[in-house]
């Protein structure tokens, strides 16, 4: 395994010279001097950095209602080289939090740290060439409808006065590297929502940013195509080392793709954590509501139910039919109200959302059952 240094820039992943493809490429046709050398991922001594850090972040909006407070004491810190995700409900401030990350949205309180620097105190040349290092992809994509998809890569580069020649070679190998090089000459009219969003994704790369935010990149496709969307994100962080920072309502694309998380909740962090922390054992009641209805239809399934628990399954006993064999073995049956499973840092987990019969002495027959065979029992408050 060999990593490939532009600068402050890693290429990670890559078995030789030759598999990094148009992404050495791409840095060489910058003009960049890169040096080769090979080492454990384990010893990249950048892991644990923050380029991001958030101290104190506040955020309020004057209404004619009154003041709205949108974001309040917001402390996190996003190490450089991972993909951070934050989920909350509609209307949790988590769009409002990524637009103050680039100050899009000026907080009104507390600090922005950006590699070591804070934003608030620069100059707005300075913000402005900061901005430059924090890559945007939107839900919308965004894209300009009388340009064809080489010209709308090519825009930013643009807009920072690059060589026509050169930016146009660069838009090229970016298309290459989003898959969609033979569409170049087509218009936005003319892709789908994917292909749309691998552009917009090729564009945010092209001022080569150390940071990419992704606000909802992938709510307005289809199942099959955030796949493919997630899978290219996670192909650039690994091959790029660029930190990504994942804005989502759907708690499946943060198993998927993150390594971290932090739940938002009325403009407040309510837990922060690795992503398979959060799914096993989540702490605090939205932990549990965006948990515990992944994949669920939630309308179905609210308020209070007695006697309701969290199964989760995991080291093989997903594929076990555990529950089947209990309800045979104590001759009771449970209420399964929904399932599901995940793979999450390689590793299956199922969970089941569950309501046990109501005498006290077969429920607690049931979860000794269950304990005794790995499964993680949970009683819940709410479904």
């Amino acid at each position: 395994m060999i990593s490939i240094y532009f600068g402050e820039r890693i290429i990670r992943g890559c078995r030789s010279v030759q598999d990094c493809g148009p992404v050495l490429f791409l840095s060489w046709r910058m003009g960049n001097r890169g040096r080769i050398r090979e080492r454990n991922e384990e010893m990249d001594q950048n892991k644990e950095e923050a380029i991001i850090r958030l101290e104190g972040l506040g955020k309020q909006f004057a209404t004619s209602n009154g003041t709205v407070t949108a974001l309040d004491d917001i402390n996190l810190e996003i190490r450089r080289g991972e993909i951070f995700g934050i989920i909350g409900l509609s209307g949790a401030g988590k769009s409002t939090l990524v637009r103050c990350i680039n100050y899009l949205e000026e907080p009104t309180s507390g600090r922005v740290i950006f590699e070591g620097k804070n934003l608030s105190a620069m100059k707005e040349k300075e913000k402005r060439l900061a901005r430059q290092s924090m890559g945007m992809i939107f839900q919308q994509f965004n894209l300009l409808a009388q340009r064809n998809v080489l010209q709308n890569v090519c825009f930013p580069m643009e807009i920072a006065h690059m060589d026509s020649r050169k930016a146009k070679e660069r838009a090229k190998e970016l298309l290459k590297l989003v898959g969609l090089e033979e569409r170049m000459n087509a218009y936005p009219a003319q892709l789908s929502g994917g292909q749309k969003q691998r552009v917009a994704i090729a564009r945010a790369l092209a001022t080569e940013p150390k940071v990419l935010l992704c606000d909802e990149a992938t709510s307005a496709l289809d199942p099959n195509t955030t796949a493919g969307v997630l899978s290219l994100l996670k192909d650039i962080n690994t091959r790029l080392g660029i930190t990504i920072v994942v804005i989502t309502h759907e708690m499946s694309v943060i198993q998927e793709i993150c390594d971290r998380v932090a739940i938002i909740d009325g403009g407040l962090i309510a837990e922060e954590g690795g992503v398979e922390e959060i799914f096993r054992a989540p702490k605090t009641k939205i932990g549990q509501e965006l948990v515990m209805h992944e994949g669920t239809n939630r309308e179905a399934y609210t308020g209070k139910l007695p006697y309701s628990y969290r199964l989760v399954f995991k080291g093989g006993s997903e594929n076990e039919p555990v529950l089947g064999q209990m309800m045979i073995e104590l001759k009771n049956v449970v209420n399964i109200l929904a399932a599901n499973t995940r793979t999450i840092e390689n590793q299956a987990f199922g969970q089941m959302l569950v309501q046990f019969p109501e005498e006290k002495e077969i429920r607690q027959k049931m979860i000794q059952y269950l304990t005794d065979r790995g499964v993680e029992v949970e009683e819940v408050e709410y479904v």
